[in-house]
């Protein structure tokens, strides 16, 4: 699994952590994002793109406190990605 589909593995984690299910839900609703579950996870198309919906699928419904959650999610993760390849909502 490349580091973007972590990345996306990891929001979705810790976003079903404080919402249970419905994170695992909104995340099979993210186009570019197949959701087996959530262990598994594959990005099919441009990684930022995919990773910026699925915050803004969480931020949309939860509000801006989901985008902290997803930020802190992968904060640890950024250093083995390319800058230019996550969105600027997670820097």
């Amino acid at each position: 699994m490349n580091i973007y589909a972590q990345l996306a593995e990891k929001i979705i984690q810790e976003q079903e952590n404080i919402i249970g299910p419905i994170a695992l839900e909104q995340a099979r609703k993210v186009e570019g994002l197949e959701v087996i579950s959530d262990k598994d996870v594959k990005i099919v198309g441009d990684a930022k793109d995919v990773l910026q919906k699925l915050v803004d699928r969480y931020a949309k419904l939860f509000g801006r406190a989901s985008i902290e959650v997803c930020r802190e999610a992968v904060r640890d993760m950024l250093s083995q990605a390319q800058k230019d390849q996550i969105p600027q909502i997670l820097l």
